[in-house]
């Protein structure tokens, strides 16, 4: 049996807010006796645009990917995530950190890099919804979504990251820093 790769353009918590997700997920698991497959600090991470899953690496892709990931030009930004729960539907048990207020800037970031998907050719049709999340938890438990104190961090790149399914494994294939663009004298 081949390794299935899923390829995906995502963000990564801090240390900080990666302890604060362990043990909001901790007290969660608590309070609604949960057990299940916790996901590990060093891969919590927020999905912001998939390109799929591949038995082989589509080096192509990847390389088209990479250049896009490259001309994405936004200043860092903040995030919070004040919600934990599941995300609801048929099948979606399990823990996750959603949010909405503190979440706009992450909406806008989400936008930009899959216009510049579509516009490389590569990319799928443009979602209206976009609903960002850091899964915690999987589990079959369906945990109804409460406050929490917001747990936030600092968006300063871009990741590319290959998970490898099943083995527990992401590679981080690339990696942007976020920076405000330069001005030059042909924007005055």
């Amino acid at each position: 049996m081949k390794n299935l790769h899923r390829f995906f353009f995502a963000i990564r918590p801090d240390a900080e807010a990666r302890s604060m997700a362990v043990d909001a997920t901790q007290r969660q698991m608590d309070a609604h006796a949960l057990s299940g497959g916790r996901v590990p600090p060093g891969r919590l991470h927020a999905t912001l645009y998939l390109l799929g899953d591949y038995e082989d690496v589509p080096h192509e892709l990847l390389r088209l990917a990479k250049e896009v990931g490259g001309r994405i030009e936004m200043a860092p930004f903040g995030v919070g995530f004040d919600r934990i729960g599941s995300l609801g539907g048929a099948g979606m048990g399990g823990l996750a950190l959603t949010g909405a207020a503190e979440l706009k800037e992450l909406r806008q970031f989400q936008r930009a890099l899959a216009s510049a998907m579509k516009a490389s050719g590569i990319g799928h049709p443009i979602r209206k919804r976009f609903n960002p999340h850091v899964s915690l938890l999987y589990c079959d438990e369906q945990v109804p979504r409460e406050p929490i104190a917001p747990i936030r961090w600092r968006v300063d790149e871009l990741v590319l990251i290959d998970s490898l399914v099943g083995r527990g494994t992401h590679v981080v294939l690339g990696r942007w820093p976020l920076q405000s663009r330069q001005m030059d004298f042909s924007d005055w």
